[in-house]
């Protein structure tokens, strides 16, 4: 007998075996797995009513919130696909994003309705707006609850799905300045989820706190498939801060969360470590940048769970591996153990991993050779949202390469040491270099612009962008800063400014970013996850 493998399945079976158990809580409100599925359900019908057909994209504009895990199953099960959007973007990307996958209809969360607006009259695909939560004055758009409530809760006419279709598209920055949207179909859900599973043994007991990294980042959306799978609960909170962390752990006695290195570090210098009780912990996952071992020791001592790195992109749906200690290397000093816990760690189950030469040959896993990191496993994303030449420069006789230089040592332990895309992780997002560089060249007086990651110790990395000004014009940091915010999210801003009489160039003019990074990371250590 063979089965699609579909993640709805998951909720099927979690309603089944845990019908009255909590399935998420989000705020003060909390929905069983019989009330979940209900609304899972009952969007899916509003979707249906409202002309979404298989294929049709259906977006969330969000703030983390119950009703975005409701969209990772009610979208999917009828054939349509999911797209969450980075809020942090600029208005300009949105609008970029949503013209390129053209979604048939919009759930936005009512603070962010004035990006929205601001790109409304750009975005013609979109043919319903539902705000997320409350009502506003002066708008006539319906709430994601009011739709719901003219819904039924019985499961709606699904149509037969191929488990390749695509499910989701999460948009990633790349080496390229364009967004490009990353398809994910139901087998690649599926098989993420399976494999997480089995690597992490996680049980029907997790309470695992979701949101800390927002729902539409990378390190985050995987973790509603494999925690439904089980039925463990979901403990949302709307954004990472130290007192809500505190708060969500010591309430629900939540046992399991998904962190950036910084939010660690934030939690460990934090009054709030002082305030709550953490006792019911048990394991902490770091992802998004380099994680120093001392971290990873600081925090399984005062916090007294388990903590170590995972590694992945969104292009591999996305953990590729988790740095566990090894049975046979339990027995090596603590110190020894969290220093394999801050490597890049052991693939997962099901991920088959090789580094390759300029040649696309495989090379020794000694722990001394480097080489492009390659991936291959039933969780690797189809390709790129109407692009297939950009996926098939990353796809490698049935390796998908990373982009990322590593060694792999004769345990198996993935260790990345270089990165050969120029993508900047600040924080645990991805920052395209080329895009900031693309805004940069887009000022009057700028004549060159390289933009590079520096190491930093709050973020991780931060984007550096070295200036030189036209013949005769004038450029200051200050003047470059604002420029670049009218242009650009936040997070890609560059913090670190230089204004250069030039850039240094190969034989044939191409700019060497690396002689640019030297100087700030020759006594640095280097690695990313």
């Amino acid at each position: 007998m063979q089965l699609p493998m579909l993640p709805i399945r998951f909720l099927h079976r979690a309603q089944s075996l845990y019908p009255q158990k909590t399935a998420v809580v989000c705020g003060g409100y909390d929905e069983s797995y019989d009330e979940f599925e209900g609304r899972v359900n009952q969007l899916s019908w509003a979707l249906v009513h409202a002309g979404v057909t298989q294929g049709d994209r259906v977006a969330y504009l969000a703030l983390n919130c119950h009703r975005m895990i409701e969209g990772y199953y009610g979208i999917p099960q009828i054939g349509a696909v999911l797209l969450c959007l980075n809020v942090r973007l600029h208005a300009d990307e949105i609008a970029f994003i949503l013209n390129d996958a053209a979604p048939k209809v919009l759930i936005v969360s009512t603070v962010l309705l004035p990006v929205w607006q601001s790109v409304a009259d750009r975005c013609p695909s979109i043919q319903e707006v539902w705000l997320m939560e409350d009502s506003v004055e002066g708008v006539s758009y319906p709430t994601y609850d009011s739709k719901l409530l003219e819904e039924p809760a019985v499961p709606p006419d699904v149509p037969a799905i191929d488990e390749n279709d695509v499910a989701e598209l999460f948009y990633t920055s790349g080496t390229t300045g364009a967004p490009k949207g990353v398809m994910m179909t139901y087998r690649n859900l599926y098989a993420h989820a399976m494999s997480i599973l089995a690597t992490l043994q996680l049980t029907d007991d997790v309470v695992q706190i979701v949101g800390t990294v927002p729902l539409f980042h990378v390190n985050a959306w995987g973790s509603p498939h494999y925690l439904v799978a089980i039925g463990a609960t979901q403990v949302v909170v709307p954004r990472f801060d130290p007192e809500l962390f505190g708060q969500a752990v010591e309430r629900y006695r939540s046992t399991h969360a998904l962190l950036v290195p910084t939010m660690l570090t934030a939690l460990l210098n934090s009054p709030a470590m002082a305030r709550y009780d953490f006792s019911s912990l048990e394991q902490i996952i770091l992802g998004g940048a380099a994680t120093a071992y001392p971290l990873i020791e600081e925090g399984r001592q005062r916090l007294g769970c388990e903590c170590i790195v995972g590694y992945g992109l969104t292009e591999t749906c996305p953990i590729v591996s988790v740095a566990y200690v090894k049975q046979p290397l339990k027995s090596l000093p603590r110190e020894d153990q969290d220093r394999l816990q801050a490597l890049t760690g052991l693939p997962a189950v099901g991920i088959e991993v090789e580094i390759l030469d300029n040649a696309g040959h495989a090379l020794p896993h000694d722990g001394q050779h480097s080489g492009e990191l390659a991936v291959r496993s039933d969780s690797v994303m189809k390709g790129y949202w109407n692009r297939p030449e950009e996926t098939a420069k990353v796809f490698l006789n049935g390796w998908f390469v990373t982009g990322d230089i590593a060694v792999i040592d004769a345990e198996g332990y993935i260790n990345i040491v270089d990165r050969k895309k120029d993508v900047i992780i600040s924080g645990g997002e991805n920052i395209s270099s080329l895009h900031v560089e693309e805004i940069l060249y887009a000022h009057p007086d700028v004549l060159e612009v390289a933009v590079v990651g520096i190491p930093d110790p709050k973020w991780g990395e931060i984007p550096h962008a070295v200036v030189v000004p036209k013949e005769g014009k004038s450029l200051t940091p200050e003047s470059l800063e604002a420029f670049c915010r009218t242009r650009l999210g936040g997070f890609e801003v560059p913090r670190s400014w230089e204004v250069a009489p030039s850039l240094p160039k190969t034989g044939t003019g191409k700019i060497m970013k690396h002689v640019l990074r030297e100087k700030f990371w020759a006594n640095h250590d280097s690695r990313v996850v």
